[in-house]
């Protein structure tokens, strides 16, 4: 039987070489998701759902030149592999078709990260998982506590800026 899911997805060819694509196994012969469980310290079964959506994440950034980044255990997972010497010299060129460096982490931005997450619903039709896709953390603007309305600023009499 045929994979519908794959009718919605921008570039369907992308992501079955994404999911077709073996990720690292170290030296002891542990796979990616067991390696996973054990530097973000994630049980078996979330390492492997991670390893899920870190193949989601990939894909989402491979789909365009815009950054695309990710926070939390999927940052976790994408340095991680970045790591490895195969990352950028066999995997992102075979199976990406682009180059894709780690971007540190103090490059992340919120615009960035909220393109990703919207990105994300697009493409798989449902929104991301909140444990491996955290909701950004609002910002607070120190300014707005200052800022008056313009009913409040035509009630008190001030002056319009």
């Amino acid at each position: 039987m045929r994979d519908t899911s794959l009718d919605r997805l921008s570039d369907p060819f992308l992501w079955a070489r994404i999911q077709g694509a073996m990720l690292p196994i170290d030296e002891s012969g542990r796979s990616f998701a067991r390696q996973l469980g054990e530097v973000t310290g994630l049980a078996p079964d979330d390492a492997e759902t991670l390893e899920a959506e870190y193949r989601r994440f990939l894909y989402l950034a491979a789909l365009t030149p815009a950054p695309r980044q990710p926070l939390g255990p999927l940052r976790q997972a994408w340095e991680y592999h970045a790591g490895f010497e195969g990352y950028l010299f066999d995997f992102c060129p075979w199976v990406l078709e682009r180059h894709l460096p780690a971007v540190p982490v103090s490059k992340i931005t919120a615009p960035a990260y909220a393109a990703t997450r919207i990105d994300y619903a697009a493409e798989f039709g449902a929104p991301p998982p909140a444990p491996f896709w955290p909701a950004p953390e609002p910002r607070i603007d120190p300014c707005a506590a200052f800022a008056v309305s313009a009913p409040a600023q035509a009630a008190t009499g001030a002056p319009a800026p």
